[in-house]
């Protein structure tokens, strides 16, 4: 049975309650290279898998760059990996609307990530990856600014002690969100402050797969108190979780999320930070945790592949300067399918448990058959370009890719009908989309 889980968004407070000062930004990293310098072991790494999907980066140090045990030790390590993601991680102050003359402004205080699309540091840009609830308050919705904040500020690792909100924070804006999967998208242009500073953005996981055990650390606005990290494992691997989004005491706004649990201490602030692998690149953003007087360390976190690609949705789909709140959409088949669980198995070979699912169509359409199994999803774009290529063990895997399917693509669906494997293609031009506020 789901229960309702408690958002990580930070308490609302005035910003004279915690700032009251700025701080400086000089110095460098000393760390990964000189100021400026784009460029990281974990870019040519990523470029090094991308001919060779299985390479390990202790093979790649040793096969590419003669590094020595040592030499691996210190440049791999979990502290090297905090450090550097350290700079990719942003407090973030969400301002609304004072209610009334007596009370103060209210902020919402929570997390996000600077990623690699838009991030253009010697001109100021970039785009920063939060969740909805963060910048989102629903008690605003019948006022003349709406329910998402016109006021957001953005302050980046150093600037934890004491700073004043619009006086010292990156100034940003809101420019895609969907509470349907607590994301959003914020937007930084032209920002003295980042282009002076070490600022650099986090790449996403490309793996869609997650196994329970592996070493993850969370990076974000802890209470409001400044970036911080917290190190654990991946508790479990995907569930689905319900969430009441409303700021309402009278009113209910249930929202269903799929999410991967971690046992890192994830706190009130976490919200819209990122979950790291090991390696540095993104497991996830963190967006809900369970709090209970008998619950511990129970962190929720959206999947690293299914925010990756909602992202190039939600930034393909803007439209000037409008915040496209309602407009986000993606297509679905029109077909619909379930799942359910086959026996897991422990492989020898990676030495972890995998669970695999069957894939089964409900409700016939696109081609598609009930009882169809899905054994494997490719898509294919107007030119024959292979965008996803993936076979499908779970049920995930086939929502989650189709969130690269476009119109004019192409689905090839390979199902097994009756004991036998048969190909169904799908071109994506008279589709079904569904709009996800």
């Amino acid at each position: 049975m789901k229960k309702l889980l408690t958002l990580c968004i930070a308490f609302l407070v005035s910003a004279s309650v915690l700032f009251c000062g700025c701080v400086s930004l000089s110095g460098a990293d000393g760390r990964d290279g000189k100021d400026g310098q784009n460029a990281s072991v974990y870019d040519y790494y990523e470029l090094a898998k991308s001919q060779n999907p299985d390479l390990t980066i202790d093979e790649f140090l040793r096969e590419y760059l003669n590094y020595t045990d040592e030499d691996i030790k210190n440049s791999t390590s979990l502290q090297a990996s905090v450090n550097r993601s350290l700079f990719s991680a942003v407090s973030v102050a969400a301002g609304f609307p004072k209610r009334s003359s007596w009370e103060e402004k209210p902020w919402f205080f929570g997390s996000g990530v600077i990623v690699e699309d838009g991030f253009d540091k010697e001109n100021g840009n970039a785009y920063v990856v939060t969740n909805c609830h963060v910048i989102y308050y629903d008690l605003y919705e019948n006022t003349s600014n709406g329910p998402v904040s016109q006021e957001v500020y953005l302050f980046l690792y150093g600037q934890d002690a004491d700073y004043d909100i619009e006086k010292c924070g990156i100034e940003a804006t809101v420019v895609a969100a969907s509470q349907s999967y607590d994301i959003a998208v914020l937007k930084v242009e032209n920002s003295d402050i980042l282009k002076a500073s070490n600022a650099m953005p986090a790449s996403f996981s490309e793996k869609d797969d997650v196994y329970v055990g592996e070493t993850v650390y969370a990076i974000g606005n802890s209470e409001g108190y400044g970036i911080a990290a917290t190190q654990g494992i991946v508790s479990k691997d995907s569930e689905i979780i319900s969430i009441d989004l409303s700021s309402s005491k009278y009113e209910e706004n249930i929202k269903e999320y799929r999410v991967m649990r971690t046992d890192a201490a994830i706190n009130s602030g976490n919200s819209g930070g990122g979950l790291f692998y090991i390696d540095g690149s993104l497991a996830g953003i963190v967006n809900a945790k369970a709090a209970s007087d008998d619950i511990d360390n129970m962190g929720f976190v959206l999947p690293a592949g299914n925010v990756r690609r909602l992202l190039k949705v939600m930034t393909e789909n803007m439209h000037g300067d409008a915040i496209n709140v309602a407009g986000i959409s993606h297509i679905v088949l029109k077909a619909e399918y379930a799942s359910y669980s086959c026996a897991s198995k422990y492989n020898n070979e990676t030495g972890k448990a995998e669970i695999y699912e069957n894939v089964y169509v409900t409700d016939a359409g696109d081609g598609l058959e009930v009882d169809d199994s899905i054994r494997h999803i490719k898509i294919t774009d107007a030119s024959g370009t292979v965008i996803e290529d993936k076979a499908v063990t779970r049920l995930y895997h086939v929502d989650d890719t189709l969130l690269s399917a476009r119109v004019g693509y192409t689905v090839s669906l390979t199902v097994s009908r009756g004991g036998e494997d048969v190909m169904v293609d799908i071109l994506l031009k008279n589709v079904h989309n569904v709009n996800f506020d």
